[in-house]
């Protein structure tokens, strides 16, 4: 299946999710997993996915996720309502090139069971709608098909305690617009009927500083920082070293911390 040029792709539909045009040039560099975490992530997914259907994923960005599957033989489609994204996934798909469209996950362009497996990596809590978002997915997915989804976040408590004082600080803006734990999918999928399966939770250890993690803050480059101008930023990073000085000494010290990457696997009955 070969890879479309996004801009000839199916057009975008009215929306209000999250768009990551603006992220498009740093996404990788800012949302990249560890070798060492993919190296295990990606045959525990091959171990769920279904390899005699097509697996669709919803919000595919840049590949982070399908190409590595594409390379090892699963056949992707990919929709997303960013345009800037899809074209760097269709510049890195050398060898693999899965099928990607421009599309909004609320309303995919598919016909009902057109699919074995579906992934939501990290994206329903970009949705509004993610309900509905939900029920296109199990639309589009064969009896017995497969969804598999993830919601990320900070995995220690001083990273977490750092990011919550940044974005108080900045004002507390409403944050997500869409499922903020993936607990919440859990319930919402056991009140329809869909099984519910936690996999195990994979992680690797590494290290950041807390400057570091304020720092990003400060530049926008995370989605929950959109909302936000460049000067209630700069405030808030201001006021959040402060804090962080006094709670937690340097603030360059490199600290323990851990990727991890938790999913879940839903099965249409």
């Amino acid at each position: 299946m070969g890879a479309e040029d996004p801009s000839r792709a199916f057009p975008a539909a009215p929306h209000e999710s999250v768009s990551f045009d603006r992220a498009a040039g740093y996404y990788d560099r800012t949302r990249a997993l560890p070798a060492a975490l993919m190296a295990r992530l990606i045959p525990m997914l091959l171990a769920e996915i279904p390899q005699d259907g097509r697996c669709l994923e919803i919000g595919v960005g840049t590949g982070r996720i399908a190409l590595p599957l594409a390379r090892e033989g699963v056949s992707i489609v990919g929709v997303d309502i960013s345009r800037e994204m899809l074209r760097r996934l269709v510049n890195k798909a050398v060898g693999s090139n899965p099928l990607v469209l421009v599309g909004d996950a609320t309303r995919l362009p598919f016909g009902a069971d057109s699919f074995a497996s579906a992934i939501a990596a990290h994206v329903l809590h970009l949705i509004p709608d993610w309900k509905v978002a939900v029920a296109e997915m199990l639309r589009v997915l064969r009896p017995r098909g497969v969804i598999l989804a993830s919601r990320g976040g900070p995995s220690t408590d001083w990273d977490r305690r750092v990011r919550r004082h940044f974005f108080v600080e900045a004002g507390d803006p409403p944050w997500p617009p869409g499922v903020n734990r993936i607990e919440e999918l859990d319930e919402h999928m056991r009140s329809i009927g869909v099984a519910v399966r936690p996999l195990p939770v994979l992680s690797t250890d590494g290290e950041t500083s807390i400057d570091a993690v304020i720092a990003n803050l400060e530049a926008g480059y995370l989605s929950a920082c959109w909302s936000l101008d460049e000067s209630t930023r700069n405030k808030a990073a201001a006021a959040t070293r402060e804090w962080a000085s006094a709670e937690f000494g340097d603030l360059d010290q490199p600290r323990a911390g851990a990727d991890s990457s938790a999913w879940h696997a839903y099965v249409v009955p």
